[in-house]
């Protein structure tokens, strides 16, 4: 680890980085985090989203690691085992990935997404902002593309308290599902197990409530 921070302090793609991009404000951490030591990032506090760059003594790899509200995931296009390759994928993906966190483009989903017609689902006006303490922070219009060949299309999230409600479509399995988390332990569902829009469309009419609901008794307690 010694070797890897004293290279990057010597880094000179690091000084040159810009203070701001889309909205993202630069934080030079340069600070050891367990068997990690976080480089920098990217912030947007506002949006809740933020990009890092970080080097893992266990495998011995720079990563970049993205959250999205209470969802974080490591982009596996980052992947490098040196500064120099590091510096070469940033040079090229950096900006477009904080472009495409910063504003969604409808030609950034793939094929197979598009073909599920989730950006023009009618049932996208029926969904409320918020349910109790949880605000609609991810929706059909704008999916965020996370892990596996998944989309994330409908959150509520309670940021208070760290819990939310997320609906996923996997591009491979064809299938949608939910992901939910209290005080961000993970809860199992099959609620909202679904392979057509109508079928979710039908499942979401007679769980999301309910559901969010019992999240909030159980925070309670």
């Amino acid at each position: 680890m010694e070797k890897i921070i004293e290279q990057v302090a010597e880094w000179g793609f690091l000084k040159n980085l810009p203070d701001e991009m889309f909205g993202f404000t630069l934080i030079n951490e340069l600070m050891t985090c367990g068997t990690q030591y976080r480089i920098f990032t990217y912030n947007n506090v506002q949006a809740r989203r933020s990009f890092t760059i970080l080097y893992d003594k266990a495998t011995k790899d720079f990563l970049a690691r993205t959250v999205v509200g209470l969802t974080e995931f490591c982009d596996i296009s980052y992947i490098t085992g040196d500064l120099t390759s590091l510096e070469r994928v940033l040079s090229e993906r950096m900006e477009n990935t904080l472009k495409c966190l910063a504003y969604f483009d409808p030609a950034s989903v793939c094929v197979r997404f598009r073909e599920k017609k989730v950006l023009e689902w009618p049932y996208i006006a029926k969904l409320p902002s918020s349910i109790l303490d949880f605000e609609l922070f991810i929706s059909p219009q704008k999916p965020v593309k996370v892990l596996n060949g998944s989309y994330a299309i409908i959150d509520y999230s309670d940021f208070t308290t760290e819990s939310n409600l997320m609906i996923n479509y996997n591009i491979y399995r064809d299938e949608f599902f939910c992901e939910i988390r209290l005080r961000r332990t993970p809860i199992m569902t099959a609620d909202f197990d679904a392979r057509t829009l109508p079928d979710l469309e039908a499942r979401l009419a007679a769980n999301l409530y309910q559901t969010i609901e019992k999240l909030g008794q159980n925070l309670q307690k």
